[in-house]
């Protein structure tokens, strides 16, 4: 019944990744563009400052996070092949990238709720079937603080 959820999720993703492909046609360059799009964000999120960050540059750096790693979801999804495999990867760099951001900031709410998804989305990330372990409500409740704490800080995130 858990491995149901994965599937909307996976929806989701794909429909967010068919939106950002519908933008790129119109481009004469949208296949070489867009694999040198995925490769930019991975290095560019994680760069801000080494200073204690606000809340919202926070928000706004884990939000290109979590963007970058839908995209590889979406590309994933698209190949096909093993997903349980892959998709163990995507969260594994998922809760690594979150949790080095989490440290360049603050004990506040954003970066407190971002340290506990990221050791929940590595956890999930090496289980034996991700899909399954990413579902659980420690994982439910730390988006849900995210989300939260960002909209207070005035980033608006999706996680």
């Amino acid at each position: 019944m858990k491995t149901k959820r994965i599937f909307p999720i996976l929806l989701t993703c794909a429909v967010l990744g068919l939106a950002a492909c519908g933008d790129e046609k119109p481009s004469t360059t949208a296949g070489p563009a867009a694999t040198s799009a995925s490769a930019a964000p991975s290095s560019a999120a994680p760069s801000p400052s080494a200073a204690a960050m606000s809340d919202k540059e926070l928000c706004t750096a884990a939000e290109k996070i979590n963007k970058d790693m839908r995209a590889k979801l979406m590309t994933v999804v698209q190949a096909g092949g093993d997903l349980t495999k892959k998709t163990g990867a995507i969260l594994t760099e998922l809760g690594d990238r979150v949790t080095e951001l989490a440290a360049t900031a603050g004990d506040g709410k954003a970066a407190t709720a971002l340290k506990e998804f990221g050791a929940e989305a590595g956890k999930a990330g090496a289980a034996a079937d991700p899909g399954t372990a990413a579902d659980n409500p420690a994982m439910e409740k730390a988006s849900k603080d995210i989300n939260a704490a960002c909209q207070t800080a005035g980033a608006p995130t999706t996680f």
